[in-house]
């Protein structure tokens, strides 16, 4: 199994431009990995020359979300997110933000019905260094805004302490630039008139995330090194699409909220807010919501929101322009492909 990746690096205009193409091995760590498994970290090399390995080629692209509380020393790690642009938006599950105030470790102030304020946690991502060319660890970089992509319905998803109205379980947050002239490695997500079996009931989704993450007990090194027990191993989940949800925004028809559709694909903690990957692997088309799980624990059942449903909604931070009108545009450096007439 193999995974079509983009390189991105700066344009002759000082814009973003797509610099390379290269298929990544998604095979597993384990003699006995067939639906659910650890990614087995090869290196890679791409053209233009470029050496890395698997985990840290995907993982400039698809991060942990972690937060930390002013004056603590756990990192919390609360789920997976994934870049869409080159100037650091971000998309993730909704909940995976709102985690501070299911779990009750800091104060959060409702600003309006799509953002929040997280006052004195520090919010963020983690990005691997290339252990081939800069050695082993991470780049924490803070998550500057998040909105959700929903609006106040009559069917909300209610959040314990704060009257949030989720429609969706999708976010949109834009994350702090990794160094000048340095751009984020976005995936493509699902495109207006794009063809291709995409997301059809009957076809292969697949989810890349940091499953069996958890919280770090931090030790400063000096005033900007620490370190910790970093647990963040990329999984791949693969199963079947089985039912859409187009109008689950207003019929409440599954838990997941708005637009979505059940798959039977492995989704356990830290898994949420992966990136759902269309038949073919080359688009995001969806977003990991819910894992279900028994008394065994987590089963071949689970949930994503459909991604294109959030693709027309304004984004306040960005004056109200929407994922469409991004992809529209060359500001922000998302990967898109110009798909001729059918």
């Amino acid at each position: 199994m193999e995974l079509l990746k983009t390189f991105f690096g700066s344009g002759d205009d000082g814009s973003w431009a797509i610099k390379g193409l290269k298929s990544i091995p998604l095979e597993s760590r384990e003699s006995d990995g067939v639906n659910f498994y650890p990614i087995k970290n090869d290196l890679v090399l791409a053209d233009p020359p470029f050496l890395g390995t698997v985990h840290s080629i995907l993982g400039q692209s698809i991060v942990p979300i972690v937060a930390q509380v002013s004056g603590e020393s756990t990192l919390r790690c609360l789920g997976t997110g994934f870049f869409i642009s080159c100037s650091g938006l971000l998309i993730t599950a909704a909940h995976v933000i709102t985690d501070p105030i299911e779990r009750c470790y800091t104060g959060v102030t409702e600003l309006d019905d799509q953002t929040l304020d997280f006052r004195d946690l520090k919010l963020g991502v983690m990005i691997p260094l290339n252990p081939v060319l800069q050695g082993s660890g991470y780049i924490f970089r803070d998550i500057q805004w998040a909105s959700f992509l929903g609006k106040r319905a009559d069917h909300p998803l209610p959040i314990t302490g704060v009257d949030l109205k989720l429609t969706s379980d999708t976010a949109i947050c834009r994350v702090a630039a990794i160094a000048d002239e340095v751009p984020h490695q976005p995936l493509s997500i699902v495109q207006s008139s794009l063809l291709g079996t995409g997301m059809a009931v009957g076809k292969t989704a697949t989810a890349i995330g940091y499953a069996g993450m958890h919280d770090v007990e931090l030790t400063p090194e000096n005033d900007v090194v620490v370190s910790g027990d970093f647990h963040f191993d990329l999984h791949l989940s693969t199963g079947v699409i089985q039912e859409h949800f187009p109008d689950n925004e207003t019929t409440r028809q599954v838990p997941t909220p708005g637009a979505c559709f059940s798959a039977s694909i492995i989704l356990p903690a830290g898994m949420s807010g992966s990136p759902i990957f269309d038949d073919e692997r080359i688009y995001v088309h969806g977003v990991a919501s819910k894992g279900w799980e028994d008394e065994n624990g987590p089963t071949d059942f689970g949930f994503g929101s459909m991604l294109a449903h959030s693709l027309t909604r304004p984004i306040k931070y960005l004056n109200d322009q929407s994922l469409l009108d991004l992809l529209s545009s060359n500001n922000h450096g998302m990967s898109k492909l110009n798909i001729p007439d059918a």
